[in-house]
């Protein structure tokens, strides 16, 4: 059980560090390090360029990564096969992983277009929504219990809803970033180029002005969830932590956001801007998801299962 709880947790990190060099790739420009796929001008050890050794250890890594996945799928299926749900998540995980793989090279080999290296981060996102699910579900156990109230049923639809648009802000973020319309507007809160959202200005500023609209819809979202934790009745430390975590993230992003411009777009900048914005994914899908359910109290039995009354007496 730890010892399958951990790989969990550590194919999630990973998965983050995966992301943070994915970053590292865009904005220090290595995207093309190595034009070809999947080896590396044409051989298995890169030159000792600085964006082929990026772009590298980029692919390095999501090898790393799909290695984790798949022990991590193999795991499930061998050992924890009576948890159907687990055996779904790890199901869904490998093509999802071989779907990203193949976005991967048609990045490189197409050099680069927006829309694919969009879909690229949405699917790496999707993906580290499944393994952080199945991150959740492993550290409540196999003899979780649901709660099946109003109330608990309320806050999960809360959270859906707030999902919905933080997955809207990642993927116009995504698409702002891939159009290098992150760049159309010199200020903050305000735009100089576009003083008038979706009047004044071009294309690049209206796709900065959506980005910067869906923020304010998503921190909305994010703190009606918090509300609607700290309301709720018997909600755990696992959710008040987690709704805490995700309102100091979501305010930390707008900072780091406001920052980018701040600062002129320095590099550490905009990687802590994509790494915080999937912690908040992270976040925000494991109170959605994991928000019905519970470890079972010692002593309490399982669903299906009764305790005989002569073995009770005796007990």
């Amino acid at each position: 059980m730890r010892r399958y709880e951990t790989l969990t947790v550590v194919t999630v990190v990973v998965t983050l560090l995966l992301i943070a060099i994915g970053s590292i790739v865009r904005t220090t420009g290595s995207g093309l390090g190595c034009p070809d796929w999947p080896l590396c001008h044409g051989r298995l050890v890169p030159p000792l360029e600085r964006t082929a050794i990026i772009e590298y250890s980029h692919r390095t890594t999501a090898a790393v990564v799909g290695a984790l996945i798949f022990a991590q799928a193999v795991w499930t299926f061998v050992a924890r096969r009576r948890d159907r749900v687990l055996l779904w998540l790890a199901a869904a995980s490998l093509p999802l992983l071989g779907l990203q793989a193949y976005l991967g090279r048609v990045t490189v080999q197409r050099e680069l277009p927006p829309e694919v290296v969009a879909i690229h981060l949405c699917t790496a996102l999707l993906l580290l929504a499944v393994i952080a699910v199945i991150a959740g579900f492993a550290h409540l156990g196999p003899e979780r219990a649901r709660i099946d109230t109003a109330e608990r049923r309320g806050l999960v639809r809360v959270a859906l809803i707030a999902t919905g648009a933080t997955a809207a802000v990642l993927v116009v973020g995504a698409y702002t970033v891939a159009t290098d319309a992150g760049y159309a507007c010199t200020a903050w809160p305000g735009c100089p180029q576009a003083p008038i959202p979706f009047v004044d200005g071009g294309r690049l500023q209206d796709i900065h002005w959506l980005h910067r609209l869906t923020v304010v819809l998503g921190g909305c979202a994010v703190a009606w969830v918090f509300l609607a934790v700290r309301e709720a009745r018997g909600a755990g430390p696992m959710l008040r932590r987690g709704a805490e975590a995700l309102l100091a993230l979501y305010g930390l992003q707008i900072l780091i956001g406001a920052g980018n411009i701040w600062l002129g777009w320095a590099e550490a900048v905009r990687v802590a801007h994509l790494v915080a914005g999937s912690a908040i994914w992270t976040v925000i899908v494991l109170i959605a998801v994991i928000g019905r359910y519970q470890p079972r109290a010692e002593g309490t039995p399982s669903p299906g299962r009764r305790t005989h009354p002569r073995r009770a007496r005796r007990a």
